[in-house]
């Protein structure tokens, strides 16, 4: 089942990734710009190893204080962005070209600035950490940093993510830098296996699937109102504009097997993956965690869900 949209103009596109899909057409063709400022807000986000000394050390011993697991009010979120301009300031002065950087601590306290500014993308937060008692935020920003290649005879260079840890104070009165950024590894990779709870395959022919394809195809590629395909009261937006001409959905599972003939009320938990490509046929593979709720004898989306639904020694299939 298939929809096609007249298109119009497509703008250039900065990030280009894998996948293609035919099932779904969309008419608007989207301008995407690359995302370079990412705030995402842990409050607990655990030490990380420091790779470079403090530059402002103490003649007495740190103390450490314990992260406290509590919300961060708004200007406390704020510092977010504001230790990562100044990292971005940081990295970007030369000792030709200052930029902005006394706009955040004294330039003279770094001594000799690099004669060649450090060149970087896709600067983001990573985390947010604050201490029991005490003003000051850790501040933990990532971006590719470009470098030389130290294994290549060409003078190639690489983009390796790298991260930085930068201290803000905040107060009332409003925000301050405290020290330099120091360089920091990057966040240990977790590989224990996780289980989910989707151990029921969605056949294409299910009534259920047909509803993921419509729901998504309406929500990613414009294909359609997805007003159809949501429960009443859901709040669920398409993107707007829609970002992808061609959507396919290759599979689908679910924590129960849906039936074709729901009762009111019944719900599957479904977890679906589709294939997605640009008007300049630029492609994705996605996975989407889906809520489905019956209504009517028929399946609608009730959410789109934050994150997939893990198994538990309860889940069953029915």
């Amino acid at each position: 089942m298939g929809l096609r949209k007249r298109k119009t103009e497509t703008p250039e596109q900065k990030v280009a990734q894998p996948a293609r899909g035919s099932e779904w057409t969309a008419g608007r063709a989207f301008g995407q710009k690359a995302i370079t400022g990412a705030l995402l807000v842990a409050v607990a986000c655990g030490p990380l190893a420091l790779v470079t000394a403090s530059v402002n050390s103490q003649s007495k011993p740190a103390v450490a204080h314990a992260v406290v697991d509590e919300p961060l009010t708004a200007q406390q979120q704020s510092a977010g962005e504001y230790g990562a301009a100044f990292v971005a300031s940081w990295l970007s002065a030369t000792s030709d070209d200052e930029g902005n950087l006394a706009e955040y601590i004294n330039p003279s306290s770094i001594g000799q600035l690099s004669a060649t500014a450090w060149t970087y993308r896709d600067l983001a937060v990573v985390s947010i950490g604050k201490t029991d008692d005490s003003d000051l935020l850790r501040v933990v920003v990532a971006a590719n940093i470009e470098e030389f290649d130290m294994e290549s005879e060409s003078g190639a260079t690489i983009w390796p993510r790298r991260y930085f840890a930068a201290t803000v104070r905040v107060t009332e009165a409003g925000m301050s830098i405290v020290g330099l950024p120091a360089p920091i590894a990057a966040p240990a990779k977790e590989d224990s296996a996780i289980r989910l709870a989707y151990n029921q395959t969605v056949l294409p022919t299910s009534t259920a699937r047909q509803t993921v394809e419509a729901f998504l195809g309406a929500y990613l590629a414009g294909s359609g109102d997805i007003s159809r395909y949501i429960t009443p009261g859901a709040e669920i937006s398409a993107i707007a504009p829609a970002p992808y001409m061609n959507l396919t959905v290759k599979d689908v599972k679910g924590d129960v097997e849906p039936s074709d003939d729901p009762s009111t009320g019944s719900v599957v938990h479904v977890l679906a993956t589709a294939e997605v490509s640009s008007a300049s046929d630029q492609r994705l593979t996605t996975t989407y965690a889906l809520t489905l709720t019956a209504r009517d004898g028929r399946w609608e989306t009730t959410s789109v869900d934050l994150t997939p639904l893990e198994s538990t020694p309860t889940t069953t299939s029915r």
